[in-house]
């Protein structure tokens, strides 16, 4: 069965989302707003339909040429056909729709921070090898799409993929991943099939970064911050944002490597003395860890900073929150894990702002923080 429908928004997941005369939705991938397009329907759920795109019947004035040879292949990208721009539009609106299906009121919905450079940005892209190909899996499915460049990854890593085809490394037979990844250094550095992350998480777009750091400062500040508990705090990526405008902090994340790093970090900033405010704590962060706080420190933080992985608190935010709790700061990269953790603070919180940042240009990811504080 085929349609012509008429894209009016895009989903959280990226795809274009049209309606009929009777109401029915439809999700297009690769269709954007402003587009007119004919689609086949894949499957029927109720009164949602998806699709697939067979033609742009009409484009969109905001569509344009897609910078990547592989766009159309290659199952990394969203976007690279959609005026930054009007990227950046599309994402406000899916924010602010997600809060208010959710039943989340925030008093403001700042505008998006939009990057300075939409391209080139990834310090930090994972790959696959096989069969002298080296490159991305196809959208849906295991089949690899041979590159020589991505157009988001930064320029470095771009010239070691080049080196990567020239070398005996594609020899092989067997499929294996590669991370590469700009070290702080400026060396570029390879992983072979490990964990994600494994030598520590780091945020992949440093301008955007920047920001972000920025932002959580600025909530600190505003609430005048004394005692603060920090959970997945990584390598103190926010941490170190923050620290001397408070009395006291406690950073807490699972991964031994990050703490490891974080505590380098803080020597080399000349911070490293036992009486410093600042401790880091590997930790694994459930809804107990009250309890595996320093009884001084317990149930007597004034603020609370989550910048929990893409899974969110999974329940355990209601166990985590204490009476002399004032300020929750969450930093999120998933409208559906935080709409379900937040919902146990609407008793005694004021959701007061969020503030989105396009961490992930070209692509449906929204990165955003957001602020409570007590009723």
């Amino acid at each position: 069965m085929e349609k012509t429908i008429s894209v009016s928004r895009v989903s959280l997941f990226g795809e274009g989302v049209g309606s009929d005369s009777e109401g029915n939705i439809y999700f297009i991938p690769r269709a954007i707003p402003g587009d007119t397009v004919r689609v086949s329907i894949v499957s029927q759920d109720k009164k949602y339909f998806e699709c697939e795109l067979l033609e742009v019947v009409s484009p969109s004035p905001a569509r344009v040429e897609s910078p990547c040879l592989y766009f159309h292949q290659c199952g990394g990208c969203d976007w690279l056909h959609w005026n930054y721009s009007d990227q950046l539009k599309g994402k406000q609106e899916v924010l602010e729709h997600a809060m208010e299906r959710k039943s989340l009121a925030p008093d403001k919905i700042l505008p998006i921070l939009g990057a300075e450079q939409p391209l080139f940005y990834r310090n930090r892209v994972q790959l696959r090898v096989a069969d002298g190909k080296i490159g991305f899996f196809k959208k849906k499915s295991h089949e690899l799409i041979d590159i020589k460049e991505c157009k988001i990854a930064q320029p470095a890593i771009n010239q070691a993929i080049r080196k990567l085809r020239d070398s005996t490394a594609l020899k092989s037979d067997l499929m294996q991943k590669l991370e590469l990844y700009v070290h702080e250094s400026g060396e570029v550095k390879t992983v072979k099939n490990a964990a994600h992350a494994i030598e520590g998480f780091r945020q992949i777009n440093e301008e955007q970064n920047g920001r972000l750091q920025k932002c959580v400062a600025d909530y600190v500040k505003a609430s005048r911050s004394e005692k603060v508990l920090e959970l997945f705090c990584g390598n103190g990526n926010l941490t170190f944002a923050y620290q001397n405008l408070v009395k006291e902090l406690i950073a807490i994340d699972a991964s031994e490597a990050a703490i490891e790093q974080a505590k380098l970090k803080r020597k080399t900033l000349g911070t490293d003395s036992s009486d410093h405010h600042t401790a880091f704590i590997c930790q694994s962060v459930d809804a107990s860890i009250n309890r595996k706080l320093p009884p001084e420190f317990r149930e007597h933080y004034d603020t609370l900073i989550i910048d929990p992985p893409r899974s969110g608190l999974q329940g355990a935010l209601n166990r985590i929150v204490h009476q002399q709790l004032k300020h929750i700061i969450y930093i999120s990269c998933s409208l559906q894990s935080f709409s379900q953790d937040v919902q146990c603070l609407k008793k005694y919180f004021r959701f007061e702002e969020v503030q989105p940042i396009d961490m992930f240009p070209q692509t449906r990811h929204i990165e955003f923080v957001a602020k409570f504080s007590r009723l």
